[in-house]
């Protein structure tokens, strides 16, 4: 997994900040996480986190005003001294003398914004989150069955599409074929999309390349979903025992967040896409605390009792 990173610029265009003193040297931002400096406003300076976009809001700059002007010029200068990528001032406040000092002194980059400073955190953090939240590329079929992502995994030619395909004719819709984009955009979220190149393509063997967007209209698809299910398909195997009650829950882990999982064997006559469906319903009642499985042991224990 690589690490990314975004252009400074590219983040102070996005947002419309404008700028008051840009930085020579520091021209990316490496987290995609962002900081309020009110702590270090009070001198508290034993965990602050320096890679972070840093902001200054209406509070911190009331409670700057408050202190000493010689503690003004000292938090000032260990604000901007540490590498940070850039301060953002919002509330078109007034940047204070000490910090575009500091600024120059340092060679730091200091910005500002007339919005407010929460609808500011939001964006940002949204911008970052798309542009550098972990993320990879896995093979496979991603549907939307009725709001719950299922992923299909499974060996190439074993039927991946043809029953993304059913389940599109059954007016539940495609996300992405082949290559998946698998981003955490939490920590426990994890959100799918096809790559642009090939948005919107199935392939069917026997067929070729179909345009789902062109053939059943854009309500087919859907660009991004949370991946809520990952079901793997495999040849059946006569001498293989294979899980009949779902008593318990199989999880497949993709960067660091355990997805359900479920293993699906393949054979003629099995009607997959009715399968996948009452897979995603399961999935969404065990969400909401329902599990069969346990009813039925519970029932059955309660019967021999």
């Amino acid at each position: 997994m690589v690490k990314k990173t975004v252009d400074l610029e590219e983040f102070i265009d996005f947002m419309k900040l404008d700028v008051v003193h840009m930085s020579t040297e520091v021209k990316i931002i490496e987290s995609y996480e962002t900081h309020k400096v009110g702590l270090q406003m009070a001198g508290y300076f034993e965990y602050f986190p320096e890679e972070r976009i840093q902001f200054i809001g209406l509070t911190e700059s009331s409670f700057y005003k408050l202190i000493r002007p010689e503690d003004q010029v000292e938090r000032a200068e260990r604000i901007m001294k540490a590498p940070i990528p850039c301060l953002v001032i919002c509330r078109g406040q007034e940047v204070p003398k000490a910090f575009l000092d500091a600024a120059k002194k340092y060679n730091r980059t200091i910005l500002t914004t007339q919005e407010n400073t929460s609808i500011v955190l939001r964006k940002a953090i949204e911008f970052l989150n798309r542009k550098m939240a972990p993320s990879m590329v896995k093979h496979g079929v991603l549907v939307d069955i009725n709001g719950v992502g299922t992923l299909i995994i499974g060996k190439s030619g074993i039927g991946k599409s043809e029953t993304a395909l059913e389940l599109i004719k059954r007016g539940h819709r495609l996300v992405g074929d082949d290559a998946i984009e698998i981003t955490k955009i939490s920590g426990d979220k994890l959100v799918g999309q096809a790559p642009d190149l090939i948005k919107n393509f199935l392939e069917i063997r026997g067929i070729g390349i179909i345009n789902i967007a062109k053939l059943f209209g854009m309500m087919a698809i859907k660009d991004t979903i949370e991946i809520d299910l990952i079901v793997n398909f495999e040849k059946w195997e006569e001498q293989k025992v294979y899980d009949r009650l779902g008593l318990d829950q199989h999880y497949q882990e993709i960067l660091g967040v355990e997805v359900p999982y479920l293993n699906i064997p393949i054979k003629p006559g099995r009607n997959l896409a009715i399968l996948l469906e009452t897979a995603a319903v399961d999935i969404r009642q065990k969400k909401h605390g329902y599990n069969a499985a346990m009813e039925l042991d519970e029932r059955t224990r309660n019967l021999h009792k």
